[in-house]
Formats: C-alpha cells, sequence, structure tokens
C-alpha cells in the first residue's frame, strides 16, 4: 500500500529538482513549502471544528514585537507549522531518509503536489472568508 503523504513529498522533491536541477537549497525549499502546506491544512481543520463548534484549540498569544503581524505570524508559526516541521524532519531529512524514500516510491504520474498545495491554498482562503462572513 502507498502512502499518499509520501506520494506527495517524492513528487515535490523530483519536480523541483527537475525544473531547478542547480539548485543547492533545494532541501530546505521544500522542506519550507510543504510544512507550510501542511500547517495550513492543520488551519483549517482547527478553524472548521471551531466554526461548528466542535472543539476550540486555545491559540498562542504571543507579545514580543510591536504591533500584531509579527506576533500573529510567530503564533501561527509555532502553532501550526512547528509540529509539522519536526515530523516532517524526521520523517524525510534525518539521516538523509528521503533517499530511500526516492527509491521506494517511484515518479508519480500525475502531480499531486501541485494539486494538494493549490487545493489547501483555496480552501484555505475559503475557509478564512466564510468564518469572517459568519463569526
Amino acid at each position: 500500500m502507498r502512502n499518499i503523504y509520501y506520494i506527495i513529498w517524492v513528487d515535490s522533491i523530483i519536480r523541483f529538482k527537475k525544473t531547478k536541477p542547480k539548485d543547492k537549497d533545494w532541501k530546505v525549499k521544500i522542506f519550507l513549502i510543504n510544512t507550510w502546506i501542511n500547517a495550513l491544512t492543520f488551519w483549517i481543520i482547527t478553524i472548521w471544528l471551531k466554526f461548528f463548534r466542535i472543539y476550540d484549540i486555545p491559540l498562542i498569544h504571543l507579545n514580543a514585537f510591536p504591533g500584531t503581524l509579527l506576533n500573529d505570524f510567530f503564533s501561527f508559526a509555532i502553532e501550526f507549522a512547528l509540529p509539522f516541521g519536526v515530523l516532517n524532519y524526521l520523517l524525510f531529512f534525518y539521516r538523509d531518509r528521503y533517499k530511500i524514500i526516492l527509491e521506494k516510491y517511484p515518479a508519480p504520474k500525475r502531480k499531486y503536489a501541485y494539486v494538494y498545495s493549490l487545493s489547501i491554498i483555496l480552501f484555505a482562503l475559503l475557509s478564512a472568508f466564510i468564518y469572517s462572513i459568519f463569526r
């Protein structure tokens, strides 16, 4: 049985390396992009749980910077991106595990990473609009 999470990672690694073969920082870029998409996915789940009053997860509030924009960004990064950052690092980049995964999973024929990323971004925007209107 194939794991869709690994397929998305393999697709993003192969397509990124194909389009930018001379990029030396491809690991960091792929890691940040996929971690951020995972964080948006987690945020979508939490906002819908809160919207339907199923479960309200208390959010972290930082007051380390002047203004609210940086505080909100770092709060989001700590609460939603940090868990996936640790998970993604351990699953893919710790001791170069991505090499084993690239051997195990061949290049997918469809653009799984692109479709997943685009759909999550659009669904996050839609969720934010709906939540802000009907809150």
